[in-house]
C-alpha cells in the first residue's frame, strides 16, 4: 500500500514531487466568506474599530475573527436588504389597501436594521450568558478549588478534573480553554488561568483568578488567599441573590398590575363597545379575542423569559416532567378535548346554536380539562422529585459535619463514611445506606457514591459529594479538608434557603390575579347588561342592527371571556412555578389548580348574565321599562 503511494508521488520524478492536500469541498459558508471578505472586508475593519468587536468578541468567547464577523454582518444586511427592496417593489404594485401598503413597506425597510443589529446585539447577549453562568457557579468552584488546594492539589490538575465534573457547565467549558491553551499553545498553567481571566466579563473570576494565579507566582500564602476570596464570594453572591429576588419581585408586581388592572381596564372598554350598538359588535368581540389569547400570553411569555434570564440557573437539568408533556400530556389533551367538546354538548356552537350558559361551561370544561390532561403526568412526576429531594441540603451539611469530627478521632476516610453512613439522616437515608452497603462489599468510594446517587438530579447534593469524593481520592481526606467541605455545604444551603424565602411570598400574587381577572370582568359583563336591559337598550329580536342588544350578543362576549381568564389563569400558574422553584415544570401544579378556582369563579358569576336562560325575566324588565316610558294610549 505504501509502494502503491510512492509511485504515485515520484511518478514524475523526485523533483517533481510535492505534498498535494486532499481536496475539500467549497460549502455555501465559504463562498459567503469569501465575497464579505473580498467586497466589504475594508467597510468590515472600519466598523471593528468603531464597536470596539475584538474586545466583544473575546469577551463573548466566540472564536471568530473580528474582520470576517463584521464582514459577514454587511453581507447579510446587504443581502436582506436586497430582498426586502424586492418585496416592496411587489407591495407597491399589488392591489393592497393603502394602510396595509405602508405598514409592510415600514416593516420591510427595518428588515435589515434589525438583521445588522442583531449581528452586533449576539456578542452582547453571549457575554451576558457567560458571565452569569461563571458568576453562578464560582462559590462552587471557589470551594472546590480551596478543598484541593488545602489537599495539596496542583492547579492543572484541579482545572483538568473541572472540565470532566457534570455538576458544572459554564466553569466546564472555562477549564476547557485553559487546557486548550495549555495543550495546544504550550503555555503554563498559570499564564493560561490568566489569558483566560484577563478576557473574561465576571469581575468577579477575573479578580478571583488573577489574584490565585499572582498569589502563587510571588510565594504568598496561597491557602489564606483562597479562604478569604472564598468567603467574600460567599458574600458577594448572597448579595446578588437579594438583587435577584428584588428584581423578580418587581417583575411579578408589574405583571400582576398590569395583568389585572390592565386586563379589567380593557374589557370593560371592549365589552361595551361589544354590547352597546355605537360602532358594531365586531370589532368589540375581535378586540376582546385578540387581547385574551395573543396579547396576555404574549406578556405572559415575556415575563417567564425576564424571569429566567434573572435566575441562577442550574448546571444539572432535569427534563423528565417536559418528556411526559410531551409524549403523554399531549396526546392525552389532544383526546379529552373533542371528547368533552361533544359530550358537553359544546359542539353546537359549531353548527350556529344558540349560545347558552351550558355550551359556554361545556366549551370551558373541554379547555379547562385539557390543560388539566396535558399538565398532570407532568405534576406527578416533578411532585415525586420535590418529595425525593425535599430536605436534601440540610441533611448534606448534617451528614459532612458529623463525617468531620469522625475523620478527627483518627480513623481512615472510608472507616469514618461507614460509621457516619450507619446513623439517620432522614431523606439521605437511602443515599448514605447505599454507601454503606457498596462500602463494605469491597467497592471504592467513587463507584459507592455514584451508584447511590443514580438518578438523583439535586445540584447541591451532587456538588457536595463530589467535592467529598475527590478530597478523599485525589487529596487523601484530611480533617481539615472534610471540615472546610462542610462549612462551604452550609453556606452553599444557607445561600439557597435564603434565596427561596424571599420568593415565597410573591406566590400568591398570580392566584390574586387570577381570581379577580375571572371574576371582575364578568360581573362587569353583567352589570352592564343589566343596566342597559333595565333601561330599555335591550331588544328582544333586534340586536346591534336593530338598534337593541340580546342575550345573545351578551353570551358571544362571555364566552370570550371566560375562555380567556382559564388560559390565562393557566399561564399565572406557570409563571408562580416559575417563581417559587426556578423550573416551569413547579408550574404545572400551580396551572391545575387555577384553571379549577376559574373554572368555579366563571361558574359562579356566568349565572348572573343575561344569557339564553333569563331571556324571559330580560323581556319583562324590557317591556315593564318600554311601558313605563311610552305608556299606551286610554280607551
Amino acid at each position: 500500500m505504501l509502494g502503491k503511494r510512492l509511485k504515485k508521488l515520484f511518478k514524475r520524478g523526485p523533483r517533481e514531487a510535492v505534498y498535494r492536500p486532499p481536496k475539500r469541498k467549497v460549502s455555501l459558508t465559504d463562498l459567503v466568506d469569501f465575497l464579505a471578505i473580498t467586497y466589504l472586508g475594508k467597510y468590515a475593519d472600519r466598523l471593528v474599530k468603531a464597536f470596539d468587536m475584538e474586545s466583544q468578541l473575546a469577551q463573548a468567547g466566540i472564536k471568530t475573527y473580528p474582520m470576517l464577523y463584521m464582514a459577514r454582518a454587511l453581507f447579510y444586511t446587504a443581502f436582506s436588504l436586497l430582498v426586502s427592496l424586492y418585496f416592496i417593489l411587489v407591495v407597491g404594485v399589488s392591489p393592497l389597501p393603502l394602510a396595509a401598503k405602508a405598514i409592510l413597506i415600514i416593516v420591510l425597510f427595518l428588515v435589515p436594521v434589525f438583521v445588522f443589529t442583531g449581528f452586533l446585539a449576539y456578542p452582547a447577549a453571549k457575554r451576558e450568558e457567560r458571565k452569569s453562568g461563571v458568576e453562578t457557579e464560582l462559590p462552587f468552584f471557589a470551594a472546590y478549588l480551596t478543598t484541593m488546594a488545602r489537599a495539596g492539589v496542583s492547579i492543572a490538575r484541579v482545572i483538568e478534573r473541572v472540565s470532566e465534573l457534570r455538576i458544572f457547565d459554564a466553569m466546564r467549558r472555562e477549564a476547557k480553554e485553559i487546557l486548550a491553551s495549555i495543550r495546544l499553545m504550550g503555555k503554563s498553567p498559570l499564564d493560561a488561568v490568566e489569558d483566560n481571566a484577563l478576557t473574561h466579563p465576571s469581575s468577579l473570576y477575573r479578580d478571583f483568578m488573577l489574584g490565585y494565579a499572582t498569589s502563587v507566582k510571588t510565594g504568598g500564602d496561597v491557602l489564606h488567599y483562597l479562604e478569604i476570596r472564598t468567603q467574600d464570594i460567599f458574600t458577594s453572591r448572597m448579595n446578588q441573590m437579594k438583587l435577584i429576588a428584588e428584581r423578580m419581585s418587581m417583575f411579578t408586581e408589574v405583571y400582576v398590575t398590569v395583568s389585572v388592572i390592565m386586563t379589567l381596564v380593557f374589557y370593560i372598554f371592549f365589552t361595551i363597545k361589544a354590547i352597546i350598538p355605537v360602532g358594531g359588535q365586531a370589532g368589540g368581540v375581535a378586540q376582546i379575542a385578540l387581547f385574551s389569547f395573543v396579547f396576555l400570553p404574549m406578556l405572559t411569555f415575556l415575563l417567564l423569559w425576564l424571569i429566567h434570564s434573572s435566575q441562577p440557573k442550574s448546571p444539572i437539568k432535569y427534563n423528565a416532567p417536559y418528556a411526559a408533556l410531551l409524549f403523554i400530556g399531549a396526546p392525552s389533551a389532544l383526546v379529552v378535548f373533542p371528547v368533552l367538546f361533544y359530550a358537553t354538548g359544546a359542539a353546537g356552537l359549531l353548527r350556529g346554536e344558540a349560545i347558552s350558559y351550558g355550551k359556554i361551561m361545556g366549551f370551558a370544561l373541554s379547555l379547562g380539562a385539557s390543560l388539566i390532561v396535558l399538565s398532570l403526568p407532568s405534576t406527578v412526576i416533578y411532585l415525586r422529585y420535590v418529595r425525593k429531594t425535599r430536605g436534601l441540603s440540610d441533611a448534606v451539611a448534617s451528614f459532612l459535619r458529623d463525617l468531620t469530627e469522625v475523620r478527627k478521632t483518627g480513623l481512615s476516610p472510608e472507616k469514618s463514611i461507614l460509621v457516619v453512613t450507619a446513623r439517620d439522616y432522614g431523606p439521605l437515608n437511602p443515599i448514605t445506606k447505599r454507601i454503606h452497603v457498596a462500602l463494605t462489599l469491597g467497592l471504592d468510594l467513587e463507584k459507592a457514591v455514584r451508584r447511590a446517587l443514580r438518578g438523583y438530579r439535586d445540584w447541591l447534593l451532587l456538588a457536595n459529594f463530589r467535592f467529598l469524593v475527590d478530597s478523599i481520592s485525589v487529596g487523601g481526606g484530611s480533617p481539615e479538608t472534610l471540615e472546610s467541605i462542610a462549612r462551604y455545604a452550609y453556606n452553599l444551603t444557607e445561600l439557597d434557603k435564603e434565596f427561596r424565602k424571599r420568593l415565597r411570598s410573591y406566590i400568591m400574587m398570580p392566584y390574586m390575579g387570577a381570581i379577580l381577572v375571572a371574576a371582575s370582568s364578568i360581573l362587569v359583563l353583567s352589570f352592564t347588561a343589566k343596566s342597559i336591559f333595565l333601561s330599555g337598550g335591550g331588544g328582544p329580536a333586534g340586536g346591534l342592527k336593530g338598534g337593541g342588544i340580546t342575550p345573545e350578543d351578551m353570551a358571544r362576549v362571555a364566552l370570550l371571556l371566560s375562555l380567556g381568564a382559564i388560559l390565562n389563569s393557566y399561564l399565572m400558574g406557570i409563571v408562580a412555578g416559575k417563581i417559587q422553584d426556578g423550573r416551569i415544570a413547579a408550574g404545572f401544579l400551580h396551572g391545575i389548580l387555577l384553571v379549577i378556582i376559574t373554572i368555579i369563579t366563571v361558574a359562579v358569576t356566568l349565572k348572573g348574565v343575561p344569557l339564553e336562560a333569563q331571556t324571559a325575566q330580560a323581556k319583562l324588565a324590557q317591556t315593564i321599562a318600554l311601558l313605563a316610558r311610552n305608556p299606551p294610549p286610554l280607551p
